[in-house]
């Protein structure tokens, strides 16, 4: 205790001469002006989402841009699909029981998703969307215990440096995107903004941050997938979260559009390739 108290007053002693540069006697606050900003992103928001994927693409994620809800959930389905084929093909050995987990998708609540219709989708293509309400109990565990792919929306995302802010909260359960090997965000137009510091700004003068602070329990703030290093440097992914991270970017400024002919199509195409392959 007593060191405490000297390097504290040695401290005290060192600030207060008056020969010092720095800290002003008596520093004005900063103004919104003079607020350091440590990156930067410009344009509208078809280059913001491009800015963004180029950031996120760097830090070994990936992307793709979309126009309309029914591509999202097309591209949904494939990157699915896709990732679900590749994990096949490089499976050694016999396939572990998985309870039928493998064809899960760990998700938000369907209502919190920022597209509609995704369950529905799932369950044609013989997917089948899970939102647990809580993972306290070891029975809910072995629930999404061997679940490989999550997918949620997003609080915010950041074009300057490839991150999203995910928020849990009722229906937003963090283990989506924190759980699974493989995570899929979910990301409209509208939730995008050139830097965290525009963000926290316009949170500010709408009287929103205080709220979202003191209402939410966990921030988890994702640039690409979990890393990390040893001592020489040597990257590992996967390590503490998710080892694939894939974003997909969406204008929700246009209205909803009905199932189209090409969907429907695609549909029938994709499930009776599933029931051929079974």
């Amino acid at each position: 205790m007593a060191a405490r108290d000297e390097i504290l007053t040695r401290i005290r002693t060192i600030l207060s001469r008056p020969d010092l540069p720095f800290p002003p006697a008596e520093a004005p606050p900063l103004t919104a002006g003079e607020r350091m900003t440590v990156t930067h992103a410009e344009g509208a928001r078809q280059q913001l989402a491009k800015r963004f994927g180029e950031e996120l693409t760097q830090l070994y994620g990936s992307f793709e841009i979309l126009a309309s809800a029914v591509e999202v959930r097309l591209a949904l389905v494939n990157r699915l699909t896709d990732w679900a084929a590749e994990e096949e093909a490089a499976r050694k050995g016999p396939k572990p029981e998985t309870y039928g987990q493998d064809r899960m998708v760990l998700s938000w609540a369907p209502d919190k998703l920022p597209i509609a219709g995704l369950s529905e989708v799932l369950t044609d293509m013989q997917w089948k969307l899970v939102a647990p309400q809580q993972l306290t109990t070891p029975e809910a565990l072995d629930g999404v215990r061997f679940i490989r792919f999550g997918v949620t929306g997003v609080e915010a995302a950041f074009a300057a440096t490839g991150s999203m802010l995910v928020v849990s909260g009722a229906g937003q359960n963090r283990a989506a995107s924190l759980l699974p090997f493989r995570h899929i965000a979910l990301i409209p137009f509208s939730r995008l903004c050139p830097t965290i510091e525009a963000w926290l700004a316009t949170q500010r003068a709408t009287g929103n941050l205080a709220d979202l602070l003191r209402g939410r329990a966990g921030w988890n703030l994702i640039t690409g997938p979990s890393k990390s290093a040893d001592i020489e440097m040597n990257l590992t992914l996967g390590v503490h979260g998710p080892k694939f991270v894939h974003a997909i970017l969406f204008d929700d400024g246009k209205p909803e559009t009905t199932e189209t002919e090409e969907y429907r199509n695609w549909r029938i195409e994709k499930f009776e390739q599933s029931e051929t392959e079974e």
